[in-house]
């Protein structure tokens, strides 16, 4: 009774476990030709082979290929590999060797069969066994046939012993010491005796109703109709035999390294520990009438049911929590000294703690409908969680204390702890990061991210706190160990960007730091900064998460699921939903290591974890390849594939491994460097040149498996006919013929085109020549217009200005002050008006001349000039030339940009409120690049205006006189210089102008000769 109670609990409790195992069924539906399957094998080159109630079924991961004529009865029962690799196939009529030649299979009869017994024909075998001196045994429905490989003889045991079912009669196991036995389905054990030539029946009992029988670890084990049991042996006898799991109606028995497998002929499938029965599991499938299991090379269970073949292969990653099943995970986070993992969703925060049993123990810390937990980390004062604006400390799975940070942002999306326990905030819709120190106060630190930019995360490096933003101009930032603002540390990417370029996640390996962005996975060592390549599929796409593993492997994850990085080797491994993984789209900052180094993975459908390392690097089984055609013609393809010139050829390649729709192939050409993605198994060839070409293929298993060894298929192209020898001779001769006929005639007409041409070519030259005369003249006039216009239409303004200061020397009136002021205004602007349309024709019309000059003296020069302009001297001026050298460029175009800004941040100057102006103006050095700014406190451009300010003829404000040509002027002279320029501006605060130009080098190259 207690044995029961136990034996029940225990299948009860294991049923409940995590599952581990996946499964994929295979029918009628898939390629099979009966969902009635006996037995599966290997032969020696992998290819699966699988017995039937309808034929020899092989497979080989693309299609599976039925030998009925193989066999002379349809119902094929099981199989032998023997020591040697052969593979013999047992029928009910027959006992055949499969010789597999890849590309064609020969079956080899060892012994004919017979419906009824006779001295040379095996007669409905059931089971097959080969002992430890090559002899094979054959399991009758009442005898034993022993084949040497020479001749057969059967051993009867009468109607005693004969089975009542198709499928199980004899089974045969060997003890430690060589002895050979046969036990019948009643449950009666023989042994061979080698003296006697003949067997002897043993002592003792078994059970009735015996399937089959296996002797592992020193005891026989027996799979009956009433359960499993344990026999122990002695003497050659039978010392005793009892029941150890009440497993009813059990049919196979199975060792592998690592577990005992009992098959039933109902549902189950179980897996038993080897030293403890009762640590066992029961695989959650419904399996349908189990009638034998095989263990491949690769460690895959293949169930064969009366409903079809299920492979079974377990899982690398587990689902943690059930409960997590169909969420979105947003955060994990780890409490080491407790084991506790803690992770949460929209909604809801959890917690996690190991159970005895390997499973995880749930607890609901939070819940609250209207939260949105986007972050979690985890320190010595307890667990730190973000909800939209909030920050929550948990201490114990209670809210200790919680801030609220919606007043300089928005969701609080990262939280990263530092090394000195100081919890950093990444938050949306704020130029501040925010900092929580470990005495609880909280810091703000400035960065210098653009208006269109929005900060992401916040990680540590070795030199100091990271910041990541969007933005290819600003999305890397440092704040050193010791100072107290952040710097853009950003680098120039040199890849084509699409969208919004923006960094999803970080993590550094020593001095490096990869970046998880939406251009792939990133490589930035302060100098440089490079997209790894991982070919054609996986290169750009986005990649969402980033951790290190150790000193040479990452994992990162992008749409196709997780990958693990070795940086120093270049190879990758590929885990996707095949693996265990609850989904293939792992969320931002979804990755996580434990104190223990298990990886923890939070996806868009729950959470997952593994125990196992992801860094073995072990290959992918090297393809085959399975099928060839010649312009849609099967051919052989073992010793090469042979084609007519200008034929069209499909080779089909299969690495023979599971799951077969989960097999990434490429192919290449020998000599080429590229690698193509191999679609639907197959490489397509045409328009191969004469000659022998060789076909490289490689495979890659997306469960962490590295590229296969590559397989190589030989392609023979032969001549075409134009290629031969007499059809060359043949040519040449028609060739010389035709070239003398033509000759004389091609000589008469080519020397009349010549003349032809001649003369039209100097009519055109003569045409051109003008032309540029005439262009010339018109340039020369059009300046000689310019200076005189300017110059006749200046000299009666300056009249008409001196005569406006005379007029006030009289003492006029108010009203006569006012329209004195507005003539003067007027003529001004027309003044101005005129400079700029001077300054635009000398711009658009002087060709660039570089000049050494000092930047610091021209700027002085501008000043010098300006010092009457209204205000100037209420204005603080500040120069700064990082250069310290002379600057190589286009003087004249320069003062032009330089006069332009200065003169307008003079004009737009403000003094009230006790404001004291001031204009900056800086000349920097970066990266084969000039960089002149210029800034001031002034009135500043409304945000309206700043996309139209460089436009013709726009004007942002009237409350200054302007034409509204002199940022248009900048712009194209800037333009004119290979440069670019770029304004920030807040309305009321004043604003900065940047002018990027090329250095000597680089203008030249940008500028025509």
């Amino acid at each position: 009774m207690r044995f029961g109670i136990l034996a029940l609990f225990v299948l009860i409790f294991s049923g409940l476990t995590a599952q581990e195992y996946r499964f994929r069924l295979y029918r009628v539906e898939q390629g099979l030709p009966s969902d009635v399957t006996k037995a599966v094998a290997e032969d020696s080159l992998n290819f699966l082979w699988m017995a039937t109630d309808d034929g020899l079924v092989k497979y080989d991961g693309l299609s599976f290929t039925t030998y009925k004529h193989a066999f002379r009865s349809q119902y094929i029962k099981g199989f032998l590999k023997t020591r040697s690799r052969r593979l013999l196939v047992i029928g009910d009529l027959d006992v055949v060797e499969i010789q597999n030649k890849i590309d064609t299979v020969l079956f080899k009869t060892l012994i004919q069969g017979s419906r009824t017994p006779t001295d040379s024909t095996v007669w409905s075998p059931k089971s097959i066994y080969e002992d430890r001196h090559g002899i094979i045994w054959l399991g009758e429905p009442q005898s034993v046939m022993r084949y040497d490989g020479k001749s057969v003889k059967r051993f009867n045991f009468g109607e005693a012993n004969r089975s009542p079912i198709f499928i199980r009669s004899f089974s045969f196991f060997e003890d430690s010491h060589d002895n050979l036995y046969a036990v019948s389905y009643q449950g009666n054990i023989f042994r061979y005796d080698d003296l006697l030539r003949d067997f002897v029946p043993v002592p003792g009992e078994l059970p009735r109703n015996v399937n089959h029988v296996l002797f592992f670890q020193g005891k026989l084990l027996v799979a009956s109709g009433s359960g499993l049991f344990e026999a122990e042996m002695e003497d050659l006898h039978i010392k005793s035999a009892k029941k150890v799991l009440p497993i009813l109606n059990a049919s196979y028995l199975m060792a592998t390294d690592d577990a005992l497998w009992v098959c039933t002929y109902d549902q189950e499938l179980y897996r038993l520990s080897h030293n403890n029965y009762f640590d066992l599991k029961v695989l959650d499938y419904s399996f349908k009438g189990i009638n034998s299991c095989y263990a491949s090379s690769e460690g895959d269970i293949w169930v064969s049911t009366d409903k079809g073949i299920v492979l079974v292969q377990k899982e690398i990653f587990l689902q943690a929590d059930v409960n997590s099943e169909g969420h979105f995970i947003e955060g994990i986070a780890h409490d080491g000294n407790h084991h506790l993992t803690y992770y949460c969703t929209k909604e809801t925060l959890v917690e996690l703690k190991p159970a005895t049993d390997g499973s995880w123990e749930h607890t609901l810390r939070y819940n609250n409908k209207d939260a949105y937990f986007q972050s979690l980390a985890f320190n010595k004062r307890g667990l730190w969680a973000s909800s939209v604006s909030d920050v929550f400390l948990f201490e114990n799975g209670v809210v200790k204390k919680q801030w609220n940070f919606a007043s300089q942002g928005n969701f609080v999306h990262d939280l990263y702890i530092d090394k000195q326990d100081n919890v950093w905030l990444g938050q949306a819709g704020t130029n501040r990061v925010t900092v929580i120190t470990d005495s609880l106060t909280v810091r703000h630190y400035e960065v210098p991210v653009s208006r269109q930019s929005e900060i992401n995360l916040v990680r540590e490096g070795p030199e100091g706190i990271y910041v990541a933003a969007s933005g290819v101009g600003g999305y890397l930032f440092l704040k050193p160990h010791k100072a107290s603002a952040f710097k853009n540390v950003s680098l120039p990417v040199t890849f084509q960007t699409h969208g919004d370029f923006n960094i999803q996640d970080m993590a550094f390996q020593g001095n490096i730091l990869w970046i998880a962005s939406t251009e792939g996975l990133l490589r930035y060592d302060g100098h440089t900064i490079k997209r790894i390549e991982f070919g054609e599929v996986f290169s750009t796409f986005s990649v969402s998460s980033v951790e290190t593993l150790d000193g040479q492997n990452i994992i990162f994850s992008n749409s196709f699921g997780l990958f693990c990085y070795n940086v120093v080797s270049g190879e990758f491994g590929l885990y996707d939903e095949n693996s265990g993984l609850p989904s293939n789209a792992i969320t931002d900052h979804g990755l996580s290591i434990d104190p223990d180094r298990d990886v923890w993975i939070g996806t868009s459908f729950g959470l997952g974890y593994t125990q196992e390392s992801l860094t073995e690097n072990k290959k992918t089984v090297r393809p085959y390849a399975v099928s060839a055609q010649v312009d849609a013609k099967h051919t052989p393809f073992v010793k090469g594939v042979y084609a007519p010139y200008g034929s069209f050829i499909n080779i089909q390649f299969s690495p023979i491994t599971f799951p077969e729709n989960k097999i990434n192939l490429q192919w290449r050409m020998r000599g080429d460097s590229m690698w193509h993605k191999m679609e639907h198994h197959e490489a397509s060839l045409s328009n191969l040149s004469a000659g022998k070409h060789t076909v490289e293929v490689r495979a890659k298993k997306n469960m962490g498996l590295g590229w296969s060894d590559t397989r190589t298929v030989d392609v023979y192209i032969s001549p075409p006919f134009w290629q031969r020898a007499e059809f060359i001779m043949l040519v040449l001769c028609a060739v010389l013929l035709i070239s003398w006929a033509s000759f004389s005639v091609s000589s008469r007409i080519m020397q009349k085109r010549k003349e032809f041409l001649q003369n039209l070519v100097n009519k055109r030259t003569e045409e051109l020549q003008k032309a540029n005369e005439e262009l010339t003249v018109r340039n020369n006039e059009l300046d000689r217009f310019v200076y005189s216009a300017s110059h006749d239409l200046s000299a009666p303004l300056k009249s008409i200005l001196g005569l406006i200061r005379v007029a006030r020397l009289d003492n006029p009136g108010d009203g006569h002050k006012e329209y004195l002021t507005m003539m003067e205004r007027s003529v001004l602007k027309l003044e101005e008006f005129i400079k700029d349309v001077v300054s635009y024709s000398r711009n658009t019309r002087m060709p660039v001349k570089l000049e050494p000059f000092r930047f610091d003296d021209m700027v002085k020069s501008i000043l010098q000039d300006l010092q009457y302009s209204p205000g100037f001297a209420k204005i603080r001026f500040a120069v700064k030339d990082e250069l310290q050298a002379e600057l190589i460029s286009d003087p004249i175009r320069v003062r032009i940009v330089l006069n332009n800004l200065i003169s307008n941040a003079i004009k737009f100057h403000l003094f009230e409120n006790g404001r004291q102006p001031y204009v900056n103006i800086e000349l920097r050095c970066k990266a084969k690049q000039y960089l002149i700014v210029v800034e001031d406190n002034g009135q500043g451009i409304e945000e309206k205006h700043l996309g139209r300010i460089f436009e013709m003829f726009y004007r942002a404000t009237e409350n200054a006189q302007g034409s509204g040509l002199g940022l248009y002027i900048l712009k194209e002279t800037v333009t004119k210089l290979g440069g670019f320029v770029e304004v920030r501006s807040v309305f009321g605060e004043g604003a900065t102008f940047t002018i990027t130009l090329p250095d000597r080098v680089h203008l030249e190259q940008v500028q025509p000769a």
